[in-house]
């Protein structure tokens, strides 16, 4: 293996220069071909760092100053007018490696952090600096210091800092005002973030691009938990003078905003920091709601009331961004968007609360959102516009539709669900989609006929996304009940309902109800959901702990609560797709699965059922229970073999369907140690998670 040995220093506490310090040894040069190399980098003492006389700041400052590396961080280096190549460390501390695939030969240039998208040109690299940084108490976050340096194979090296830094603290006296966010901008507009160049041969300092399409007159660091007093928080800023000072703008858990105007010239030199300690901000109150041409800002209720009156008066795709929580009070709300007219914009959240949301109505789509999507196509461009829905947290909300369609139409029904009504339309389009992220629904009640979902009444597109989303409440309707969405055509990811009631309403017993913990019927794919303590009760013919009726695939689902219908199952009523490595603790008539409607045996692998004496398949059909009970009740311990070796896609969430999620927990059943429970945590202390 080749080695180039990394030796760096630690940060004094002091405004001083900041580099870094690279020895390179045993590098010889070879054909261009690549070949596996490794830096070897570890941190001095800090008075050996004053001898040296140039420290770094890298990776990660803790207390006293001490730099440490982190595990998974990345360097990138660049030998030649190409891409860059990555170096990554796979363990923290003073002392670690980063290897790495290169064809070293002659001059390199290596800079921090990896970027795929960096470029270089005659010694100038061109990389990103972000104007949303994420807050570290006490130092930079990792992948924040941007540096860079040239170097040879037989040269000591050191990467110089291409920016300075800005510190901020709040006093101890801002504790209880549980600050989120801080955001920093110039008097005169100044570009903080975005694409930035560093000249490596002369200096090095980051200079943002006039031309970057993410360029920013603002820089952020947000959190969901708060901002810690008396901790310096470490803004990483181009090199630059505000010549009148800047504007500093914290926003507290409720989205009210305090300003400071700070009438005074400060300069932000390279590789030092300018502080500003002991912030105490006063009078938080609602920021103005601010407008561009393709988002609404909303900071106060009246705001979001007025985006809405916007988009169902035609600007459809009208972005908005939650700045704040609000509390409908009585406030009664009007669906944004319906069948005839969907929302295909995109929604953040931001985390914000909106509690007591109150919709009822006679409209066919009943939710905050009437009806989303479909995505559209931009004319004569590859991308299409994105429709999303993400991060908020609803609670108490109320959604009743009234509305029965005619039973002699296909295409008569209601929809209704707390985020949604409907996802898509009804042979529109059938394989564009929408998404639904990170929704969080406590303590509700929603009521409907057809279709009547937790989240969304009915998805209709074959690529639709609903995941990292949750139900605690009731589902009370008519046909497809669930307590996620009551009928899927798309994916249903990593999404969890619990303490929930589903049920089948009295006002219409002559329909003909599917019902499940999750979804009614599942025509897509449900992967890594559970429905922990859910009761679905009916007294229609379909009900599962996961699914009423699946028509689609089912992997990695637990179910644990009461299911009761004419044909009942701990995972589903009836199936005629694939359900793998999945488990209920459910009392029904079956165990798994009511009655099976497939004749393919490797459909089911390594599924279960808990509760004593109960039968996996209970379907009158003799051959089902022959040909499938032995493939059903597989070891445990294959439980997460064949989660493993499903192919599914994931949709690039973070530790979704990966296995490594699954763990081994204490349960009431004697093979809790065998059977993987999908860990979730509960948004309030008050659920009994037992």
């Amino acid at each position: 293996m080749k080695n180039l040995n990394l030796l760096s220093a630690a940060l004094l506490i002091s405004a001083v220069a900041c580099t870094e310090e690279n020895i390179v040894e045993d590098v010889s040069v070879n054909d261009g071909k690549m070949c596996q190399v490794a830096f070897d980098a570890t941190t001095v003492d800090m008075e050996d760092a004053g001898e040296i006389g140039e420290i770094q700041t890298r990776t990660m400052l803790r207390e006293g100053g001490e730099i440490y590396w982190t595990a998974n961080d990345m360097l990138g280096v660049f030998t030649n007018e190409g891409k860059p190549e990555s170096f990554i460390t796979k363990n923290g501390g003073k002392v670690t490696r980063f290897e790495g695939y290169n064809n070293v030969q002659g001059d390199y240039y290596v800079f921090y952090p990896y970027n795929e998208n960096a470029t270089i040109s005659n010694g100038v690299i061109t990389t990103e600096l972000p104007a949303q940084q994420y807050p570290e108490p006490g130092s930079f976050y990792t992948g924040g210091n941007l540096s860079t340096a040239r170097g040879n194979k037989d040269e000591i090296i050191i990467l110089h800092n291409a920016c300075g830094w800005l510190r901020i603290s709040v006093s101890e006296a801002c504790e209880e005002k549980e600050i989120t966010e801080i955001i920093i901008e110039g008097k005169n507009g100044e570009l903080l973030a975005g694409d930035v160049e560093i000249d490596v041969d002369n200096g090095g300092a980051a200079k943002v691009l006039e031309s970057s399409e993410n360029k920013s007159t603002r820089v952020s660091m947000k959190t969901e938990d708060h901002i810690y007093p008396g901790k310096y928080y470490y803004f990483v800023l181009p090199p630059m003078t505000f010549e009148d000072g800047i504007i500093v703008t914290f926003v507290n858990k409720d989205g009210l905003i305090s300003k400071q105007d700070l009438n005074f010239p400060m300069v932000i030199e390279q590789g030092k920091w300018s502080s500003l300690s002991n912030g105490n901000p006063t009078d938080f109150k609602y920021a103005e709601n601010d407008s561009t041409e393709s988002c609404y800002y909303a900071y106060n209720l009246d705001g979001l009331y007025e985006w809405a009156s916007r988009v169902n008066g035609g600007d459809y795709d009208l972005d908005c961004q939650l700045m704040a929580s609000f509390d409908f009070g009585e406030r009664t709300w009007i669906p944004v968007g319906t069948k005839e007219h969907p929302y295909v914009g995109t929604f953040e959240g931001n985390g914000r609360e909106l509690r007591n949301l109150k919709v009822d109505s006679d409209l066919d789509c009943v939710g905050f959102f009437g009806a989303i999507g479909p995505v559209n196509r931009n004319e004569g461009k590859d991308e299409v516009d994105e429709v999303k829905i993400s991060n908020i947290k609803f609670i108490n909300p109320v959604i009743m539709s009234r509305y029965r369609g005619d039973v002699n139409k296909t295409d008569d029904d209601g929809y209704a669900g707390v985020v949604a009504g409907m996802m898509n339309q009804e042979l529109i389009d059938n394989y564009s989609g929408a998404v639904i992220d990170k929704c969080e629904v406590i303590e509700a009640s929603v009521s409907g006929c057809e279709n009547v979902g937790g989240i969304v009444g009915r998805s209709y597109g074959g690529t639709d996304i609903i995941s990292r989303s949750s139900f605690q409440g009731s589902v009370d309707g008519a046909m497809f009940i669930g307590g996620i969405v009551g009928n899927v055509e798309g994916d249903v990811v990593d999404c969890h309902s619990y303490s929930a009631s589903i049920t089948h309403s009295n006002n219409f017993r002559d329909y003909e109800a599917r019902s499940g913990g999750i979804a009614g019927t599942n025509n897509g794919d449900i992967l890594v959901c559970s429905a922990n303590k859910v009761n679905v009760m009916t007294d229609g013919r379909y009900a599962g702990g996961i699914v009423g009726a699946n028509n689609g695939v089912i992997v990695g689902c637990v179910s644990c609560g009461e299911v009761k219908a004419d044909f009942s199952g701990g995972i589903a009523g009836e199936s005629f797709g694939p359900i793998k490595a999945s488990y209920s603790n459910c009392n029904a008539k079956a165990g798994v699965v009511y009655r099976i409607k497939t004749q393919l045996i490797g459909d089911f692998e390594a599924c279960y059922t808990t509760v004593e004496k109960l039968q996996p398949v209970a379907s009158p059909e003799g051959k089902y229970n022959l040909w499938y009970a032995p493939y059903i009740q597989l070891k445990k311990k294959d439980l997460n073999k064949v989660l493993n070796a499903y192919k599914c896609d994931s949709h690039g969430l973070e530790n979704s369907f990966n296995g490594a999620h699954w763990k081994f927990e204490q349960s009431i059943d004697e093979y809790a140690d065998k059977l993987p429970v999908r860990p979730f945590k509960y948004p309030s202390e008050s659920v009994d998670s037992n």
